[in-house]
């Protein structure tokens, strides 16, 4: 029998995930699985030799799809999720000083709701607001509500915890009782010797080089300010806080390097054991445990003296970490590491080969940052819809000190925990080159084209993203084995249709966006078809123009109609800025009597543009949407289908809510308070602006909504409702 080609095993091992990947992020696999047949039926008549292959393939990629349905879901019992519950558990991990309060992992034992008690062991984060004295091992009493985690517009929250097992999250809980009780002597431990650590190098270095210092060597980001960490994002900076198969790739070279002629027999072993504890010390994270497992797969493949293929490896670590936990697919973390290392292995030499007029120490990084950057970009834009122009330069300037800064800046802090005047000069070391990069991270955040920010990103544009990135990747790579013109021409053929075909279908849902504009009132309902209409638009400008980018591509420049109910600067204080954006066919003004300074501007302003100005009299119908007014044009229905939304402001008075209410956007904070009248909604939204005490829902209000699952924008951005199954759910 002829043997298989070397790159079998790759392909084999990528479909399998493909299949694991299809299936966790797409509702069907199908589309998949057929488009997967049909390209190893394609590649069969051109070659039939790799018929055997092909379907070795398609059989791997449905044995992923078979995998991932059997996961389990980590999920909270049921009536417990938005309920007001007290749990009792055990302190699971360290407990973590944040500047919204003390955030605590509890391990459950028992969730008492409703007057019954529930057993369960999952694992829910609490933060807990003034300080806490509270350990690891406490046996605790909390009460709350008990929520889901959300999927903010930047950061899926909900699948990073649910990485780590966590189920749940409890804002704003309240500590009924905590019993001090011994953890596991070995966590118990490590978390001390943590302790230690940060304290040696908090009291050597001034801010914000310790805290820098810290999130470099120990990936410790707790203490790093807000606006250093937002231009560690723009400059591309970000990955050097955080423990990443890089960083202990690096640590496990300096020590293989630094044994390996005096002592080579015991260096792999030592670079094992060295990666193993910064793993634990920088807190065990699943992060920091996957990054150790990577450099520990090629410490032992080169004691075994195997010759690996780097991309023989990265298929079989992430078909083994996606065999083990197949939601590791929606990780964002995971999907940029891989195809970080995809991109630096496939195009960091090819790069640096055109750089020779560059410095060797400067080349590298630069050229490994392109490679990063190029595979990369998708997810990037996608996740945190920012992509750096200044992080080839800024890591040119700061990875070749990185080594460097871990060894002696981790070395000192050691030192320094058993005799503080030991470890002082490297510490002082180690904070001179901190220093260098808050120089670099500064100077790079702050330029006026720092990077290129693209509000709207959606999943659409991602997937033909993707095709893309990976098409043009892989063309390169194999275009010594696809050198026929007819396999060229499949492959571009393919690469077309199935952008067009992402870009180009229609959604055929009805969304309706509750914009993130603060205290304020701003909804958009866009239909299957792509006709958009605006109800008010907030206070600010500036605001509103940041939302909308968030919420509609930036051809969506048409309003069917501008929906004015009220006068005030909260519903319409952005009016230039929406006029400025959209061509509007007409706008509806509401009953606001009489009309402000603010409304008759705006108004002027429309009728100066030739928009027809109509009174709020009327049902509204477009593209089969139905929104109707009530109480003079204040409150605004929004129904498709068997689909029914309200959009109530403060002022509305209490016989005119709508009934039955299953789901409402409260705009401006809402009402002072809520007797139930229209019955409570299954779910609401709370349009208010953060740290604003004018603009904060009343506790009364708050109160009447109990057992209601409630959003509010300001703490996880624009709030998107589709119209699915007869009803408005979150998400898209």
């Amino acid at each position: 029998m002829r043997r298989l080609p070397w790159w079998t095993a790759a392909v084999l091992l990528v479909a399998w995930s493909v299949g694991i990947i299809a299936a966790v992020l797409l509702s069907s696999p199908t589309a998949v699985v057929v488009l997967a047949a049909a390209a190893a039926a394609a590649v069969t008549q051109f070659d039939r030799r790799l018929a055997v292959i092909a379907g070795l393939a398609v059989a791997a990629l449905l044995l992923g799809v078979a995998r991932a349905s059997l996961a389990p879901v980590v999920s909270l019992p049921p009536g417990t999720d938005g309920a007001v519950v007290a749990v009792s558990g055990t302190v699971d991990d360290d407990p973590a000083l944040r500047r919204s309060g003390t955030r605590l992992t509890i391990r459950l034992d028992h969730i008492l709701v409703q007057g019954r008690q529930v057993r369960s062991h999952l694992r829910v984060q609490a933060t807990l607001y003034g300080g806490v004295p509270v350990h690891y091992g406490d046996l605790v009493l909390l009460s709350g509500r008990l929520e889901t985690p959300p999927s903010f517009e930047q950061f899926d929250y909900r699948t990073y915890l649910s990485e780590q097992g966590i189920a749940a999250v409890m804002q704003a809980a309240v500590l009924v009782r905590d019993t001090p009780h011994p953890g596991d002597p070995l966590h118990t431990a490590l978390f001390s010797i943590r302790h230690g650590l940060t304290a040696s190098v908090d009291r050597a270095l001034p801010e914000p080089q310790a805290a820098l210092l810290l999130g470099v060597v120990f990936g410790y980001r707790a203490a790093l300010p807000l606006a250093l960490e937002q231009q560690m994002i723009a400059s591309g900076l970000i990955h050097i806080v955080v423990i990443s198969g890089l960083k202990v790739s690096l640590l496990a070279r300096v020590i293989h390097q630094g044994l390996g002629r005096a002592w080579p027999a015991a260096a792999p072993g030592v670079a094992l054991v060295a990666m193993v504890t910064y793993a634990l010390l920088a807190g065990a994270s699943a992060a920091a445990l996957r990054a150790a497992a990577m450099g520990a797969l090629v410490v032992i493949a080169g004691r075994l003296r195997r010759d690996t293929h780097v991309y023989v490896s990265l298929a079989l670590t992430a078909a083994i970490m996606l065999g083990l936990k197949p939601a590791l697919a929606r990780d964002v973390s995971f999907q940029l590491s891989f195809a970080g290392t995809l991109g630096i292995a496939s195009m960091t030499d090819g790069i640096a080969a055109r750089l020779t007029w560059m410095p060797g120490v400067l080349r590298d990084p630069f050229a490994a940052t392109v490679a990063a950057e190029a595979a990369t970009w998708p997810l990037m834009l996608a996740n945190f819809h920012q992509l750096s122009l200044v992080a080839p330069a800024a890591n040119a300037l700061v990875l070749p000190l990185l080594p460097v800064t871990m060894v002696i800046g981790g070395g000192g802090a050691i030192l320094a925990t058993v005799v503080a005047a030991a470890g002082w000069p490297a510490l002082q070391v180690a904070g001179a080159i901190a220093a260098w990069f808050v120089s670099v991270i500064q100077v790079g955040g702050s330029l006026p084209a720092a990077a290129i920010v693209t509000p709207y990103f959606p999943g659409g544009w991602l997937a033909a993203a993707l095709v893309l990135n990976g098409s043009a990747l892989a063309g390169f790579r194999l275009r010594t084995f696809f050198w026929q013109r007819r396999v060229w021409a499949a492959l571009g053929t393919l690469t077309v249709l199935s952008i067009a075909a992402i870009l180009i279908r229609p959604d055929g849902r009805v969304h309706v966006y509750a914009l993130d504009v603060g205290s304020g009132s701003a909804v958009v309902v866009r239909t299957g078809s792509g006709k958009q209409v605006l109800i008010d638009g907030g206070p600010d400008g500036d605001k509103f123009a940041q939302a909308i980018g968030r919420a509609l591509p930036p051809t969506a420049r048409a309003l069917e109609a501008w929906v004015i109910t009220g006068g005030r600067r909260l519903q319409i204080g952005a009016g230039a800025a929406v006029l400025q954006r959209f061509r509007v066919a007409r706008v509806i003004v509401g009953d606001p009597d009489p009309w402000t300074p603010t409304l008759r501007n705006v108004v002027q302003q429309a009728g100066a543009a030739g928009i027809p100005i109509m009174p709020a009299a009327r049902p509204l119908l477009v593209d089969g949407v139905r929104l109707t007014p009530l109480a003079g044009g204040r409150i605004w229905l929004i129904q498709a289908g068997t689909a029914l939304l309200a959009v109530i402001p403060p002022e509305s008075p209490w016989h005119q809510y709508p009934a039955p209410l299953t789901t409402a956007i409260f705009t401006a904070g809402g009402p002072p308070t809520w007797d139930g009248s229209g019955g409570v909604p299954c779910l609401a939204v709370i349009q208010v602006g953060a740290h604003r005490l004018d603009g904060l829902p009343a506790r009364a209000f708050l109160s009447g909504l109990r057992g209601c699952q409630t959003l509010r924008p300001d703490a996880v951005g624009t709030v998107e409702l589709t119209a699915e199954h007869g009803a408005f759910i979150p998400g898209g």
